[in-house]
């Protein structure tokens, strides 16, 4: 017995030498590569990635960093290194990827706008550099009090907000997620725990013993937190601005609404200016005073005075818009502004809409816009959703619409009609086709004249079996630009369902009047019956003629008034 214990014994040592003799050395096993390879090949492009601590110019040594590369059959790879001591990774790309991205391990987070590095509009004419900062991954505590200036208190109840930015290399930023808010107490002291990092701060406060509830807010740019900070904030009152937003084409007033916008969450919304309607205020006697249509005078102050953007809109319209970006409240008060609508300078996009093969100009069509991808920032894109309804001719004219492509929607937003690209020419007609199962032609009299007063019956038949109807309706869609050539259009919106149409008309084809009659057999005129079953989208040519209506009953003539 203790013999096979040596033997096994001995077999067991013999695999622990082999295996440490196969084993890398410790220097081996713990080497750290700053230098990283992607692909194979002679020659490389070189990125030289430098790693600094977000809010800090000091170089980070020997930092874990995680690569991850995209390559051409859009499979992903990883890689790991480390920063030599100067803080740099060095990046070697021998077959080039779609997508190079770099993030870090544990408790730090490199911002997106550092993360993704664009080889694509890299020269590589020598070593390209990049910089990145890495974010540590824990909290810190803010406290301050927020006072009120010129009221000499503290703001009670005091809303502060901390919204997290992601600072891109030139200095800019964007925020990248909700703030984070708390209430101040009735002394305005505050206190709250925040990952660390860079935040646009602002702090807002209404005195509600006034009438209008005046507005006190105060917004600081771009602010580094990344170590427990005391931050006090006194709130300063918001500025009135006055003015008149006017028809650039005629100089009259156009009620509108007014929004202002800072950032998606910083932003005050649904002002109005006068409409000439309803009293704008009362005067010293109690009388009700209107103001010229289009004149406003408000509080602006849930913004950052420094930067925000004014979007208009003509009072019950969501076919026109005017975006002024880039203001300053100190460029406005103390002046009476003028805002134009309909002005020169506003982008025309007139969408057309046909049906998809005879091009038939659909009419009283409600078309929806919504932008897909356009050059506006994301806090702006909702703005620019826009409305309207189809003229005789399929028209629906927008105005002010920014750059970049939209999705265009109709049927009360349940029918894809396509995408348009609006480019920067200041007039411009996309147009879209509507798919839809239609009926469209001519009818003629028995002279072989067509006829352009025309109403049509429809029964439908469903897959079950179940008819009903008649369904009565202008033969022309009430469109007169079609009704002038007598081309008739007959929609057909039930898959499945079998549609039987007849087309009745008055002696002659004279104009007929809604009171001369209530159901077909009060037209002396009509068609044969067309009768078809729809499967598809797809269009059924009519080319009847009328004839005496056999179920014809007379009745006496209506008396003019």
């Amino acid at each position: 017995m203790n013999t096979r214990l040596c033997i096994v014994c001995a077999a067991l040592t013999a695999l622990i030498a082999l295996l440490l003799m196969l084993a890398p050395s410790p220097a081996v096993a713990q080497e750290k590569a700053s230098t990283l390879k992607i692909g194979t090949g002679e020659s490389a492009k070189v990125i030289v990635a430098s790693l600094t601590m977000l809010g800090s110019d000091k170089p980070q040594a020997d930092f874990k960093l995680l690569v991850l590369y995209k390559d051409a059959e859009d499979k992903n790879h990883t890689l790991t290194g480390f920063t030599d001591d100067k803080g740099q990774l060095r990046i070697e790309i021998y077959t080039m990827p779609k997508e190079l991205r770099v993030f870090a391990f544990g408790d730090f987070t490199i911002p997106e706008a550092w993360s993704n590095i664009p080889i694509s509009t890299m020269k590589f004419a020598k070593e390209e550099p990049w910089a990145l900062q890495v974010r540590p991954l824990r909290n810190v505590k803010v406290s301050g009090k927020i006072t009120v200036a010129g009221l000499n208190r503290p703001a009670d109840r005091g809303n502060i907000a901390f919204a997290p930015l992601d600072v891109a290399q030139d200095g800019s930023f964007r925020l990248f997620d909700e703030p984070r808010g708390v209430l101040a107490t009735d002394d305005g002291n505050y206190e709250i725990e925040l990952p660390a990092g860079y935040y646009q701060v602002w702090a807002y406060w209404a005195d509600r013993s006034s009438d209008d509830w005046t507005g006190y807010i105060n917004v600081q740019g771009k602010t580094g937190i990344f170590d427990d900070l005391k931050l006090d904030l006194s709130l300063e009152k918001g500025a009135h601005i006055e003015g008149q937003v006017v028809d650039g084409r005629t100089g009259e007033g156009v009620a509108a609404s007014i929004n202002f916008y800072s950032n998606q969450y910083l932003r005050q919304l649904r002002m109005f200016t006068s409409n000439g309607e309803f009293p704008d205020e009362e005067g010293p006697d109690g009388e009700e005073v209107f103001w010229p249509v289009g004149t406003f005078r408000f509080q602006a102050w849930m913004i950052d005075p420094e930067d925000f953007t004014v979007v208009i809109k003509p009072a019950g319209s969501e076919q026109v818009m005017k975006v002024i970006p880039n203001l300053k409240i100190s460029d406005l008060v103390g002046r009476k502004i003028r805002w134009e609508l309909y002005s020169e300078d506003m982008r025309v996009v007139d969408v057309t809409v046909t049906t998809h093969v005879k091009n038939v100009p659909v009419n009283n069509l409600d078309i929806n816009l919504l932008p897909l991808q356009i050059d506006v920032p994301q806090h702006l894109q909702q703005s620019y959703t826009a409305s309207g309804y189809t003229d005789d001719h399929g028209v629906v004219r927008f105005m002010g619409l920014a750059t970049g492509s939209y999705e265009v929607y109709g049927a009360r937003g349940s029918t894809f009609l396509g995408q348009i690209r609006i480019g920067p020419e200041l007039q411009q007609a996309p147009q879209v086709k509507f798919e839809i199962p239609f009926a469209y032609g001519q009818v003629k009299l028995a002279s072989g004249e067509v006829c352009k007063h025309l109403e049509v019956f429809v029964w439908i038949t469903n897959k079950a079996g179940q008819e009903f109807g008649p369904y009565p309706s202008n033969a022309f869609k009430d469109n007169p630009v079609l009704q002038k050539d007598g081309y008739v259009f007959v929609p057909l919106l039930s898959h499945g369902s079998t549609f039987r149409i007849q087309f009745a008309a008055m002696e002659g084809g004279r104009e007929f009047a809604d009171r001369e009659w209530v159901t077909i057999k009060d037209f002396p005129l009509v068609t044969e019956a067309m009768v078809v079953t729809v499967e598809d989208e797809k269009c059924w040519d009519v080319d009847l003629n009328l004839k005496a209506n056999a179920d014809y009953e007379a009745k006496d003539q209506p008396k003019d008034d």
